[in-house]
């Protein structure tokens, strides 16, 4: 089971809470400025000139690393001071100054509700002032007290940081606006307004340059992230990269580079890059460990699991999770733990440990139940809770998650494709557990036509693609053409004028020459004219013949598209009984499964496929083999070897072929091992001319000698001679190290292209 990717786009988003904060532009002293503004403190003469002084010094205490108290104390001593001096000046823009520095320094000692007052304060003071140097930088402190969380406060946030970024541009500071830019970005960014980020991006990165600031990680990760959620994952991991090259050159050691590596193994599990996202997950949470940064480790650790399931690493999913150390996962903080027992959930119902899943299963219903709006994306719990309790037969308690999960979506204005379709997919499952059958071949049926819906604006989008890059490439050898054109006529051009000044005789020549090039061209033009009807005439045909063709192929794939869902209904069915059957009538329906199975997988791929015609078997093998290996669980006891061509066969030829390994394969995994021994299964096929050659072997206990050269009465065996005989192969059955069985048969002429092309020349 692969966590939901709506789970890393929340991931993405939770992780741009700090990116914009990465850099220090806050504009504070060193340590030795410090000192000489002290110097100039004692030797300033004028009230103005040390109340900012004083108000400087108060935020460079504030600003310092680290919360110590000798520094706050000093602070609120230079600030009480500056209110001394303050009640000689008496002015709004002296008083607003005042309020901005003591919310800082009101917020640094934890009190974030009387730092909002004074904020909020200074905001409205300095206001009145008609040219403030202040303004932008209360508008700036300000929006620290509004979180990205909750969406009202996101928008009043990005509402301050508008005007934060006016009034900055008035004052000319220009660093602090280039940080203002790239904060407002980063808001919108979460507010899904990317194509404003990208624009506000690029006045803040010019900025930046404009006064040579170099530490720009910050600014390049906003840009990635707003074009992975454009889905333009190639611009993304362009500037992911650029964001992590520029912190290793500035040898920035940081929680930025934790923060960089995180979002480009994002970025590579959107591109299903899955193996190479895990190598920036791992360097991400060694950076997050190091700064024992719990946030960030618990993003880390949820992207990880995402990518290790997404490969169906389950087993290595759960080692990963189980060596990560105890402090950073038992948490109380329902919003952690919710994510905690999301993953563990998750990995033990792909494993089928249930019993294991159990905990986490009721910790997370309890969390939903109680405190849903800790929960970052409660979609996936409702998700992860209804495989849990449809899967340990707590019926009441799946339907109750997957009545409040459907209303849920339905409530955010309209049914998400892939998240309903999710629903309906649990739904039949529900409904057939129960016996409600009706209902679930309604489910299957919404699922059905949702998957198909999903693949067919998938495939309608790429055909627009190529339309559109056809269109490019035309035009730009249609100017291509004209350009040589123009170069042709302006040499001909020069060729006359050079002409002209020829004498009388040889103008005479040149008469008769042009006389003479006259008629040639009449005469190609003629000529031209021929041949332009000719192929406007062939041009015309090629068209209707292309037409026809793409209805016959349509067509095709509307017959190969409904037979499949068909055949999957009939599986559906064929499940649901089986739920109420035992012993040989239980291994009748599963055996009836998985041949049908079989044929509904190749009318699938047909369906799929640009050829309808033909299907590749090293294709459609080892998802078959796969299939039939989960089917029995035999992963752990059984392994197979497989050796495919890239072999086309017709329907004609491909559905007997699968019906033939279906039940040799069948037989293998059921009577060929022992409990005690690994059992290796092969499967090859190979071509040589027209003949193909398939084997199907194992290393078990062999087929009783009696029946290897002789028809016998197990159904498994007459069919297989009997679809042998269809396709007109030869069957043989060994014993070599196991069983053996080789079927030679020669390829459908029908389905030879050399065939079909020298069919149409003869006619």
């Amino acid at each position: 089971m692969k966590i939901s990717k709506i789970f890393i786009c929340w991931i993405i988003s939770q992780l741009l809470l700090v990116s914009a904060y990465g850099q220090d532009v806050t504009g504070n002293l060193t340590a030795n400025e410090a000192n000489h503004l002290l110097l100039l403190l004692k030797k300033s003469p004028q009230d103005s000139a040390k109340f900012n002084l004083l108000l400087q010094l108060a935020q460079y205490n504030i600003l310092k690393p680290g919360e110590l108290k000798v520094d706050l104390d000093n602070a609120a001593d230079f600030i009480n001071q500056a209110k001394r001096l303050n009640k000689r000046l008496l002015n709004d823009e002296s008083e607003g100054y005042i309020l901005l520095v003591q919310s800082m320094l009101v917020k640094e000692r934890g009190d974030k509700k009387r730092g909002l007052e004074l904020a909020e304060q200074a905001v409205s003071r300095l206001k009145k002032v008609s040219f403030s140097h202040h303004l932008g930088d209360a508008y700036i402190e300000l929006s620290t007290y509004y979180t990205y969380f909750i969406q009202e406060q996101l928008n009043k946030k990005i509402q301050i940081v508008e005007l934060g970024v006016s009034a900055l541009k008035r004052e000319g500071k220009i660093l602090k606006l280039a940080y203002s830019q790239q904060l407002l970005a980063d808001l919108y960014t979460n507010n899904a307004a990317q194509a404003k980020a990208l624009g506000v991006l690029n006045s803040s990165l010019a900025n930046y340059k404009a006064v040579h600031y170099k530490s720009l990680q910050g600014v390049y990760i906003i840009y990635s992230t707003a074009y992975s959620l454009m889905s333009d994952y190639k611009m993304s991991l362009k500037y992911g990269l650029l964001a992590l090259r520029t912190a290793e050159e500035l040898q920035d050691t940081t929680m930025q580079r934790c923060e960089i590596n995180n979002i480009l193994g994002v970025i590579l599990v959107k591109m299903k890059e899955y193996e190479k996202s895990i190598e920036y997950f791992k360097n991400a949470l060694q950076i997050a460990e190091r700064y024992d940064d719990r946030n960030s480790i618990l993003l880390v650790i949820s992207n990880t699991v995402t990518a290790y399931n997404s490969l169906k690493k389950y087993k290595e999913s759960l080692h990963f999770i189980k060596g990560i150390p105890l402090r950073y996962l038992n948490t109380k903080d329902p919003a952690f733990s919710s994510v905690i027992s999301y993953i563990y959930c998750s990995i033990y119902i792909s494993l089928k440990l249930y019993p294991e899943a159990k905990p986490y299963a009721e910790r997370l219903s309890l969390i939903v139940t109680n405190q849903p709006n800790m929960i970052a994306n409660i979609n996936n719990a409702y998700l992860v809770l209804i495989k849990y309790y449809t899967a340990t037969k707590q019926y009441s308690a799946a339907r109750k998650y997957l009545n409040s999960g459907m209303a849920k979506i339905k409530s955010n204005g309209g049914e998400v494709p892939l998240q309903m379709q999710r629903y309906y997919g649990l739904s039949f499952k529900l409904d057939s557990a129960v016996g409600n059958y009706k209902s679930a071949i309604e489910n299957i049926l919404k699922f059905n036509k949702l998957k198909d819906s999903i693949f067919n604006q998938t495939k309608t989008k790429q055909l627009k693609q190529l339309e559109i890059e056809y269109e490019t490439e035309k035009k730009a050898s249609e100017i291509k053409i004209l350009h040589q054109k123009a170069v042709i006529q302006q040499e001909a051009y020069q060729k006359v004028s050079l002409l002209k000044n020829i004498t009388l005789g040889g103008i005479l020549v040149l008469f008769a020459f042009i006389c003479l090039l006259y008629r040639q061209y009449r005469s190609k033009q003629k000529s031209n004219r021929i041949v332009n009807l000719k192929n406007f005439q062939i041009s015309e045909k090629n068209k209707l013949l292309e037409h026809l063709l793409k209805e016959k192929e349509w067509l095709l794939k509307e017959v190969h598209h409904r037979v499949k869902n068909n055949l999957h209904t009939v599986i559906c069915l064929l499940e649901s009984q089986a739920l109420y059957l035992e012993n040989d009538a239980l291994k009748a329906i599963e055996n009836s499964q998985h041949r049908i199975y079989a044929m509904s997988l190749i009318h699938q791929k047909l369906y799929q496929a640009e050829d309808v015609k033909t299907i590749d078997m090293s294709i459609y093998l080892p998802e078959f083999i796969q299939y039939l290996n989960e089917s029995f669980g035999t992963q752990r006891q059984v392994r197979f070897h497989l050796e495919i061509e890239p072999i086309q066969l017709g329907v004609s030829q491909a559905i007997p072929l699968a019906l033939i390994i279906n039940e040799a394969v069948t037989n293998s995994i059921k009577y060929a091992f022992t409990p005690d021994v690994i059992g290796i299964i092969s499967v090859s096929m190979s071509q040589h001319g027209q003949e193909i050659t398939l084997i199907v072997a194992d290393n078990g206990i062999g087929l009783d000698p009696t029946i290897t050269n002789m028809p016998s009465e197990s159904l498994g065996l007459k069919l297989m001679n009997g679809l042998s005989e269809d396709i007109n192969a030869h069957i043989f059955f060994e014993n070599y190290n196991g069983t053996r069985i080789t079927i030679l048969f020669n390829v459908d002429p029908l389905n030879n292209e050399h065939h079909f092309s020298g069919t149409l020349n003869q006619e």
